[in-house]
């Protein structure tokens, strides 16, 4: 074979190596694609959850429930519940704080409580980290309204999605 044919060769059998080269990277983009999409699908749905979880925690608070509120917490001695004064240490631990601060759990103290997603972040399968804005309205005997962020850390338990890290 002359140096021209090889050459020739060369270019053709390059042009195959380009040509399986492109083939490849659509194949790979149209996978990362299907991939992109399974992943916002399976974030869309922890997402969906864990607002389900946090609406029905409101609602059993709003209805002075503190053991149906409490479902929303891993019951695991490590979880945690932080606030400007409060470091808590366990679920038990964290239901009687609550209770201690709001009388015990009665319907007019604990008032009428709503939770918003502001900004979910999937950590991977089985965490998610949110930032919350709640509101608290309660009659000025008990306290007066309260609102502000919170954080929380969930993780997916055998349960469902749970509160395993609270900063309120």
């Amino acid at each position: 074979m002359n140096r021209n044919n090889m050459v020739m060769s060369a270019i053709i059998g390059g042009t195959a190596a380009a040509v399986a080269v492109v083939a490849g990277s659509a194949h790979a983009a149209s996978t990362n694609s299907a991939s992109t999409n399974s992943a916002s699908a399976h974030e869309a749905q922890a997402r969906a959850d864990i607002q389900a979880v946090l609406t029905a925690s409101a609602a059993a608070w709003s209805a002075g429930d503190l053991d149906r509120f409490m479902a929303s917490y891993a019951p695991m001695a490590t979880t945690t519940y932080l606030s400007g004064t409060h470091l808590v240490h366990g679920y038990a631990e964290i239901r009687a704080m609550y209770a201690q601060r709001f009388g015990g759990g009665s319907q007019a103290a604990m008032g009428e409580l709503t939770v918003d997603i502001v900004d979910f972040r999937l950590l991977g399968p089985a965490h998610a980290y949110v930032i919350g804005h709640f509101h608290l309205h309660r009659d000025a005997a008990h306290g007066g309204d309260a609102e502000g962020p919170t954080s929380l850390v969930f993780e997916r338990t055998p349960a469902g999605w749970r509160i395993v890290a609270d900063h309120s």
